[in-house]
């Protein structure tokens, strides 16, 4: 279950960088681009990608939080930006950019604890796993602090 949620945030945040790059490269309608400020939202985006992976637990909500308030922020920016409103210009792919953020950004939220972290590989569950090897099994033993050579009650 939790593959399903974690490629859905990679796609929607690497839709969302495509969105709001996309948006500062073409025409608001008269001729207004904003680059700046969309630019720095889809590199936000692809930066809250990797950060999804390096962090655990509290700081992943915080993360995402961030993400989507980034993301309501977009839709914002897009909507009252001056110029006349269509659809299918930038401010359409603005807003579209600063949706899918936000969805990214309630996911990671919602899904913080259940996401996998670089690292958690190698971190034992709260049981008490044996391999059978007895060499894996006395550096697991050494790794939580316990004498693999002392005689066990």
């Amino acid at each position: 279950m939790t593959k399903r949620p974690l490629w859905m945030i990679v796609v929607l945040l690497l839709g969302t960088a495509a969105a709001l790059w996309g948006a500062t490269k073409v025409s608001w309608g008269s001729d207004h681009q904003l680059e700046s400020g969309f630019s720095a939202l889809a590199v936000l985006a692809l930066a809250g990608l990797l950060g999804m992976f390096a962090v655990g637990g509290w700081a992943r909500r915080v993360l995402g939080a961030v993400i989507a308030v980034a993301g309501a922020f977009g839709c914002w920016q897009a909507v009252a930006a001056p110029g006349e409103w269509a659809l299918f210009t930038g401010r359409g792919l603005a807003l579209l950019g600063g949706v899918l953020c936000l969805a990214a950004g309630l996911l990671v939220v919602r899904h913080a604890t259940a996401l996998p972290t670089m690292g958690a590989r190698y971190q034992l569950a709260g049981a008490e796993r044996r391999s059978g090897d007895p060499d894996k099994d006395m550096w697991d033993d050494l790794s939580h602090g316990q004498d693999p050579t002392g005689d066990e009650p």
